[in-house]
Formats: structure tokens, sequence, C-alpha cells
């Protein structure tokens, strides 16, 4: 489709963003534990109505505030950002943020425009799937297209392609350079009209009647013509 609209495609190499997600949890976590930090109960945030004392009602306070996922990343990132283990995790990963930036400004000033990716392994989850008790994995996975563009801080956009043999969508992913938004939009809008996806329509009972009916005059004008 490109090829016949006259551009060049090619094959390129991204080697450090296989990284990506261990990268991107590392930092999440220290960030998420920097960031609830000021949750405490007595100067931000919720406050817990246990106040025997301070010790318990910090404690409390971010028992009750925080769910299980959030506690997690806080007790990892403060893990990660301890004094023996600071240069171990959080160094290094943020020097593996820093190679995965340079793979794509690499790729970028070779001449390469837009680059195209899947946006996730498979197609989309169902919503049963996606509520099951527990579906990390399965979220860490379909992120690992996502996360090097995230973690290069570029622009990217998912337009959707076709439909997969279970009637759900399949998406590719289109990456632009820095600050080159307006082109990588100009893209996907050019992909879009030429995949021709339909588009969802959400109808209320009330509207798609009406819809039906504005369809059903258009049809009688169209043969009485």
């Amino acid at each position: 489709m490109f090829e016949r609209a006259g551009a060049r495609v090619c094959e390129v190499s991204l080697p450090h963003t296989q990284y990506s997600i261990v990268c991107y949890h590392v930092l999440c976590c220290c960030e998420v534990a920097s960031n609830m930090a000021r949750f405490d109960g007595l100067q931000y945030g919720h406050r817990s109505s246990i106040e025997s004392s301070t010790e318990a009602l910090y404690a409390t306070t971010r028992h009750e505030g925080f769910n299980d996922v959030v506690r997690r990343r806080i007790l990892s990132g403060n893990y990660f950002l301890l004094k023996q283990n600071y240069e171990r995790y959080f160094l290094k990963a943020q020097q593996i943020r820093r190679l995965i930036s340079e793979d794509f400004h690499r790729v970028f000033s070779s001449g390469v425009d837009v680059l195209l990716t899947p946006t996730t392994l498979s197609d989309a989850v169902t919503y049963s799937d996606f509520t099951q008790e527990d579906n990390r994995t399965r979220s860490t996975q379909d992120d690992v297209f996502t996360q090097p563009v995230n973690l290069a801080g570029l622009p990217a956009v998912s337009v959707p392609t076709s439909l997969s043999s279970r009637g759900l969508p399949i998406g590719l992913q289109l990456i632009g350079q820095h600050l080159q938004d307006r082109k990588l939009l100009a893209v996907a809008t050019w992909m879009e009209q030429q995949l021709d996806f339909p588009r969802i329509q959400f109808y209320d009972e009330d509207d798609a009647q009406e819809t039906k009916s504005d369809r059903n005059r258009e049809r009688e004008r169209t043969t009485g013509a």
C-alpha cells in the first residue's frame, strides 16, 4: 500500500527496545514510589479515621488509599531506590532508556519519516479476558511494542487495519519523530482512508430506529428517481 503510493519501505533495527519492558517497570515503580510519598494523610490526600498514633494514621491511610497494584509498585520502587540498589537498578534503567532513545534517533536520522510496527501481539482482548483476576502478564506482553515509544518520548498512534478471525480489530502503530505530530497524523489519516476500516457506531435504541428510518427514506428516494 505504501509502496504503491510512492513511499520507500525498508526494515530497520532497534536493538535496545527488547529491554523496554524491564526498563519501564523499574522507572515506573521508582516514579510511583516518589510521587505517592506525599499521600500520608497528614499533609496531602486521603486521611484515615484511625488516629490512635501518627504511625497508625500513616499506615492505615496508605492502606486504604492505595490498591494492591499501587502498593506493589511503591514497594518495588523503594527497593530500587535504596542506596545499595540505586546504581544497579535505577541508574542502569536510565542508561538503557537513553540507548532506546538513541536507537530511534539513529533510524530517523537515516532518512526514515515514520515507523510502522504492530500495536499488540494479537487482536483486541475481549472484555471477559481483560477482567480476569490476574491479567498483568497479558497486559505486560501487549506493551512490548508501545513501551519503547513512551521511553523515547516520541509521538505514536494506533490505526485499526482489519478484523481477525474472531471478528476483533487488529491495529498497526505509526511512530513519528520528535515534534512531528502533524506529519504523523497526516500519514495516519491517509492510512485510515486507504484501509476504509469500518467505524464503530454507538446508538441508543431511539437513535438506531431513527437512523434506520432515514436509510429507508433515502432508499425510497433513490428508487423513485
